[in-house]
Parts: C-alpha cells; sequence; structure tokens
C-alpha cells in the first residue's frame, strides 16, 4: 500500500491538490510530506487490518466468491465516472484507481467481511477525517483544492476521501489476505 500511496501524496502535495497547515504538523518531512502523513501510512492500515480480520474470522460465510459480478459492476461504474470526470484529478485518479482494485480483489478478499469492516470503520474515519479537514476546529489541518474534485463535502470531507479511504483499504486487504494464502500453501 505505501508504494502506491505515499508516492500519490508526495506528487499530489507537490501538485497543489492538497496540502497540510503547517500550524499543526511537528515541521519533519518526508519528500515534502510531513511526517505525521507517513505514519497514518502504516498506523491506519494496521488498525484496519486488524478489524478486517476480526470481521473475517467471525464471518460464517468465508467463500470470496459471492460478491465478485458486484464487484465488476461498482469497478465499471467508477471506471465510467473517473474517465467522465477526467478534468478532475483527484476525483478521477481514485475513481478509476478504486476501479481496478475492485476488479482484483473478489479473487483474494472475501468483500461481505470487507464491506463490513468498512462499515464500521466509517464513524472513526467521520470523526479523524473531519477533524483534519476541519469540522471540529477553527482551522483544517488538511486542505483539498476543489478545482481537482466534484466539490461535494459530508461534513467538511470532500466525498472522494470516502472512495480514496475504500481503496486505500481494499489494497491493504488483498495484500494482508494474500500473504495469509501464501503461509497456508507453504
Amino acid at each position: 500500500m505505501l508504494l502506491i500511496f505515499i508516492p500519490w501524496d508526495i506528487w499530489f502535495t507537490s501538485l497543489g491538490i492538497w496540502g497540510f497547515n503547517p500550524k499543526y504538523l511537528t515541521g519533519l518531512y518526508f519528500f515534502n510530506l510531513p511526517i505525521e502523513e507517513c505514519l497514518f501510512f502504516i498506523c491506519i492500515p494496521f488498525c484496519c487490518i486488524f478489524t478486517y480480520h476480526v470481521v473475517w474470522t467471525l464471518s460464517k460465510n468465508k467463500s470470496i466468491k459471492p460478491m465478485k459480478r458486484a464487484c465488476w459492476i461498482i469497478s465499471f461504474a467508477l471506471l465510467l465516472a473517473g474517465v467522465l470526470l477526467n478534468d478532475l484529478m483527484y476525483t478521477a485518479y481514485t475513481f478509476i484507481g478504486l476501479s481496478i482494485a475492485m476488479l482484483i480483489a473478489p479473487y483474494y478478499v472475501n468483500m461481505k467481511a470487507f464491506f463490513k469492516t468498512y462499515l464500521i470503520l466509517l464513524f472513526p474515519f467521520l470523526v479523524v477525517n473531519g477533524l483534519l479537514t476541519g469540522s471540529f476546529i477553527e482551522d483544517q489541518i488538511v486542505w483539498y483544492d476543489d478545482n481537482n474534485n466534484i466539490s461535494l463535502r459530508i461534513l467538511t470531507i470532500p466525498v472522494e476521501d470516502f472512495f480514496y479511504s475504500f481503496f486505500m483499504l481494499l489494497v491493504v486487504m488483498i495484500g494482508y489476505q494474500r500473504s495469509i494464502d501464501l503461509k497456508v500453501n507453504i
């Protein structure tokens, strides 16, 4: 996941698609990314893997097959939206990237468990991302250039963040589930 999202974050920050308020940062940077942002890409996926593992372990049906058709339909819709909104970089890249992940995921991830996990994680996502984007504080920590997204927000969170989060977590779960499958087969 780090191989996809850290370079993406570095690139989008350099283009001014989003940025970070230095008032809330330590001042330590890695390739122009605040160290806090880099740590986010380590801590959050770990917590989400734990949540997914619990949901998946408690799931009665561990099959990965039943959700393939739904994932393909969602993938096609996301791809179409990404292509149609190609002038909005955050929207287009997020939708197209998630579209690709949705084609791959049902072969490795129990998508029912993943969707349940995502729903569970929406509450902390709303609180934390709401805080980061300025819902509960005077000034936002993370800002977005609305010329690169559809300018639709839930609280102060760009709607693309919900898809970005879904994409990021799905990539993590593909890797996680694949690593479990490899260990089982060894």
